[in-house]
């Protein structure tokens, strides 16, 4: 993970997948968890941090009855 990446070309949809899967074979568990943390750092500068929703269930009666 060093080095520049490349621009790739795919011809299936499968391509990019499989390259996914081998570059986190390839990671230590360590390594997996700072990209989490790496990615997650650039979610929340993306969108900020999530919100707490206030989650109520409401039941009334339907207005047709």
């Amino acid at each position: 993970m060093n080095g520049k990446r490349r621009i790739t070309f795919y011809t299936d949809l499968n391509g990019p997948h499989e390259d996914q899967v081998r570059e986190q074979v390839a990671m230590t568990p360590e390594e997996r968890w700072q990209v989490f943390l790496r990615m997650k750092r650039r979610h929340y500068s993306l969108f900020g941090p999530a919100k707490k929703i206030a989650r109520r269930i409401s039941i009334e009666t339907p207005t047709w009855i």
